[in-house]
């Protein structure tokens, strides 16, 4: 019977650690989709495909781009992609992300990655990632 509150207090000592690890990190296999649907949707901006490069957005999606002078903001896809069809019109570019660090944020994930256009914005996108009908989608994104 003494032993029973050592080997509990052993196991919980190791698991809760092990627990909190896990939350802090992000399934490689996620990073990857992560990372494929990036790659998607800059394929799609290179192709001056403004649908394309929203698709993966969600239908209430917040984009902030801080260089644009209509406001900053736009609120849902339709919004989003209107913009993106305006901005690839009068100014076609090429854009080159590349990911730095995905965070879990409870259910979502949060990608950080660098950009460059070939229009000469530099930069950096924090995109937050959420699950909709098994796939990422593109809830929140500040381009700075």
């Amino acid at each position: 019977m003494r032993l029973l509150p050592t080997l509990a207090g052993l196991v919980i000592g190791f698991t809760v650690p092990a627990l909190a690890q896990e939350k802090t990190t992000v399934d490689p296999e996620v990073r990857q989709q992560i990372e494929a649907l990036m790659a998607k949707q800059d394929e799609a901006f290179n192709k001056n495909d403004a649908a394309g490069c929203t698709s993966d957005y969600t239908q209430d999606a917040v984009e902030v781009v801080e260089w644009d002078t209509g406001g900053g903001a736009a609120v849902g896809r339709e919004a989003i992609e209107k913009r993106a069809a305006a901005m690839l019109a009068s100014n076609p570019a090429k854009l080159v992300r590349k990911l730095i660090q995905v965070y879990p944020v409870g259910d979502a994930i949060c990608a950080i990655s660098e950009f460059e256009h070939t229009f000469g914005k530099k930069g950096y996108c924090v995109t937050i990632y959420v699950r909709e009908l098994d796939e990422w989608k593109a809830r929140t994104v500040h381009w700075r």
